[in-house]
């Protein structure tokens, strides 16, 4: 077992979702967006996050600034109605009353029967990225074709193993090396790329990560890199575009920050891909973007 295979299996889910540059959470399709789990920067905004799991002290709509419930409750009907991750900017309230704008990607969670379990998704601070800050609203084009996924099925507990594999992009540990060494990575790459997760990872991979890099964003892409792994916590945004299986160019976001997994010093990159080939918006120049 090579040293990337044995740093693979010592990297837990909930060290990935919580160095992650973002929020993840998983909550309830129901009037106050009740939080069953979060994870991510704590505190966040001035607020311990635990304090919003089961509505404990704070409701998650309640953080949300009046004038953008109707955007989260059209974004939750047209998560629940199937199609592509949706994807929105809404704003939230800190602790002081500052707003603050938040890109917001989310899927309904179908379990046996079609059922909607909830609604699994991440919430970016646009803070750190001013370059995709905007008007708020529904970004997403609508009643795009939903890509088949597997049907979820509740262990009893919404642990970060269960979430994780829910949430609308790829999440990943990579080396800071020239093969882009893919230590750990969850979720969506089949329905991003056509390819199992498990053919990008280790050093023996099937599939060298940076062959689904298209050739002219390599720039980019490296820039991302330099940025992310110059430091712990340091955190990086790039719009670049993969190759998928049938040889289609995919535009994607990447957020990134630098990290050190459990027992190392060495500073890798942990980010997640979100897929914005449904949202005009988002897309542009491919890129690092302000930070």
């Amino acid at each position: 077992m090579g040293e990337s295979d044995q740093q693979s299996s010592s990297i837990s889910d909930e060290w990935l979702l919580k160095n992650l540059p973002f929020i993840s959470f998983y909550c309830e399709n129901d009037a106050l967006y009740s939080m069953r789990f979060l994870s991510g920067p704590d505190p966040i905004f001035g607020y311990d996050l635990n304090d919003f799991l089961d509505n404990k002290s704070y409701f998650a709509a309640s953080a949300i600034l009046p004038e953008d419930l109707d955007i989260m409750d059209a974004h939750a009907e047209q998560a629940v109605a199937g199609g592509r991750p949706v994807v929105s900017r809404i704003r939230v309230a800190t602790t002081e009353g500052e707003p603050v704008q938040l890109l917001i990607a989310s899927q309904a969670v179908i379990g046996e029967g079609d059922q909607v379990l909830g609604l699994a998704g991440v919430g970016i601070d646009l803070r750190q990225v001013p370059a995709l800050q905007g008007p708020p609203g529904l970004l997403s084009e609508l009643h795009i074709p939903a890509v088949p996924r597997p049907r979820a099925k509740l262990t009893g507990t919404f642990d970060a193993a269960w979430v994780i594999e829910q949430l609308p992009l790829q999440s990943f540990l990579c080396r800071n090396d020239e093969s882009f060494t893919i230590v750990a990575n969850r979720g969506s790459l089949e329905e991003l790329l056509g390819y199992p997760s498990a053919d990008f990872r280790g050093t023996a991979a099937n599939i060298k990560p940076w062959s689904v890099l298209f050739p002219d964003d390599q720039e980019a892409s490296d820039a991302y890199f330099e940025l992310a792994g110059s430091g712990e916590g340091q955190q990086a945004t790039a719009r670049i575009r993969l190759v998928d299986k049938s040889s289609n160019l995919a535009p994607v976001l990447v957020f990134a920050a630098g990290a050190k997994p459990p027992g190392s010093d060495e500073i890798m990159i942990c980010g997640g891909v979100l897929n914005v080939s449904h949202i005009p918006a988002l897309q542009g120049d491919f890129k690092l973007l302000d930070n």
